[in-house]
């Protein structure tokens, strides 16, 4: 049974109990992935970052997946099809299915699963049954189950994708603090310990119904600095890592053979988030000008290696409305829409005063989870002073970051970063007032309603219309400090054969390994 917490003094032996090989087959080295954070929970049902999605993926599986190509495919349904009203969604499942726990896959699995996401007792995070405005779950029969909606939702499939089915007896018979780190699914991965702060290991499945994973034992872990995880790489502590800059990748490619680099143009959106709700941040003007006074192109060169450009709005190509350009670095007209609204420099001392109350805020930057996060939020902090606008950058720790989001206490600006679905409904859903996630407090009546009709509209061109539309109005309205769709680094050893995929995730039937030597 999975371990999260042991001894303390058990704990400093992790990273060396973690390339040991303990718990592969003799002389056998396990794939070692270094992450820059910890897991939070590994309970799908409270899952809210990537890298919990990354651990999560590799032990559970949904109806719906995202292919490597961001397509979506089939998982555990073979197929599906919506009827003419649009508000029922059959799901065929796949027979002969198990869960690692030996429970099997049907249509109770399934409906216990979304049951669960809105057990309101247990509380849940999952936002799935809202977005596809679940109405009820109906078991046709063992491998056919129907999802019945509220209202036709166009996207059904895209939401189920971390919608991870679950085995209703595992879940039910287990507490909720101890199932945080006792994931089981049906998988190509069954996860056997897990040491918090230390390592997270994995074993094959070997009877997954997608065939018996090549690499036999996979261990996850975590390592804040860079410089650390490069370290461990070059010494054969670990054979992928993720999270570092193109220029490390550069070097790491000319030192010396046996080390490779990756890269991909992925899909998370690199902001700062803007708290309309704190004072002179609620006029969109202020908003405007804080875009405007943030000079990227310095930032593409100095920080981001000449790679990509500044975004425009929330939604990635081939999605983007073309005719939404991204804010100009302009600090004349920065400080113009500053002071047409109201914001003067009254003692002289080169910061703005609203009220009576000079600007003087903290932007809120998580370490190590953002590629260069804290760089390019120094940069922007260096941008908005320059413009009266006081702004101090406060390093938080991940878990840190994350509970203060959670309680919505993020200081007035935060730097953050949304992954993708890689559709334009999803990508403009990270807006949503709804959103436990946005606490930009934006709320604006023509977003919310042009949103929920492009939520039920089923026919291309009127979705393109509604997407290009709230996407101009996005942009008009500000509410982020737009920066960049991020570029992902990753760096590996000449044991494994790999393409990273855009959405960041590491599925791990996707690796090859080239050669499996005992560590000397």
């Amino acid at each position: 049974m999975p371990k999260r917490f042991l001894p303390a003094a058990l704990l400093a032996l992790g990273a060396a109990v973690a390339l040991s090989g303990c718990g592969a087959k003799s002389g056998e080295r396990p794939l070692t992935i270094l992450i820059s954070v910890e897991a939070n929970t590994l309970d799908p049902h409270f899952a809210t970052s990537t890298i919990e999605w990354t651990i999560l993926m590799n032990v559970l599986e949904p109806l719906v997946a995202r292919a490597d190509d961001m397509r979506v495919t089939p998982a555990l349904a073979e197929r599906w099809e919506v009827d003419a009203s649009r508000k029922v969604w059959t799901f065929h499942l796949r027979k002969g299915v198990k869960f690692t726990n030996g429970e099997p896959l049907d249509a109770r699995a399934v409906r216990y699963t979304f049951e669960r996401m809105r057990d309101k007792k247990l509380r849940p995070r999952s936002t799935v049954p809202g977005r596809i405005a679940l109405d009820r779950v109906e078991e046709v029969d063992a491998h056919t189950v129907r999802l019945h909606t509220r209202t036709p939702i166009a996207i059904v499939p895209v939401w189920l994708v971390n919608a991870f089915i679950l085995p209703p007896k595992h879940y039910s018979a287990t507490p909720p603090k101890e199932v945080l780190s006792q994931p089981v699914g049906t998988g190509p991965y069954k996860l056997t310990e897990w040491v918090k702060d230390s390592h997270i290991r994995m074993e094959a499945n070997g009877d997954w119904w997608g065939g018996k994973p090549k690499i036999p034992t996979v261990v996850w872990r975590p390592v804040p600095e860079t410089s650390a995880r490069l370290a461990e790489l070059e010494t054969g502590g670990a054979d992928l890592i993720t999270n570092i800059t193109g220029d490390q990748a550069k070097v790491l490619d000319g030192k010396k053979p046996g080390f490779q680099s990756f890269n991909v143009q992925g899909g998370r959106r690199i902001y700062i988030g803007i708290r309309t709700d704190w004072g002179p941040f609620g006029d969109k003007r202020v908003r405007q000008a804080m875009n405007h006074a943030v000079n990227f192109e310095v930032v593409i060169q100095k920080f981001l290696h000449g790679h990509g450009a500044r975004m425009a709005s929330v939604v990635l190509p081939p999605n983007n409305n073309p005719g939404v350009s991204s804010y100009k670095f302009d600090p004349a007209k920065a400080k113009a829409l500053l002071a047409e609204a109201g914001l003067k420099d009254a003692d002289g001392d080169g910061v703005l005063e609203a009220n009576g109350r000079p600007l003087r805020i903290k932007m809120d930057v998580p370490v190590a989870r953002y590629l260069q996060g804290t760089e390019l939020a120094e940069a922007a902090a260096a941008d908005l002073r320059a413009v009266g606008i006081h702004v101090e950058v406060q390093p938080l720790e991940w878990s840190v970051f994350l509970s203060n989001r959670r309680k919505k206490t993020l200081s007035p600006l935060y730097l953050h970063g949304f992954s993708s679905a890689f559709n334009e409904e999803t990508d403009l859903g990270v807006l949503r007032p709804s959103l436990f996630a946005n606490l930009t407090a934006w709320k604006h009546p023509q977003f919310v309603a042009s949103y929920r009709d492009l939520r039920t509209a089923f026919d291309a061109e009127t979705r393109k219309k509604l997407s290009y539309g709230l996407q101009a109005l996005v942009r008009e309205e500000a509410p982020w400090i737009f920066l960049c769709y991020q570029r992902d680094y990753f760096a590996a050893s000449a044991r494994i054969a790999w393409k990273p995929r855009p959405d960041e995730r590491i599925f791990i039937p996707a690796i090859q390994m080239k050669e499996a030597k005992p560590v000397k």
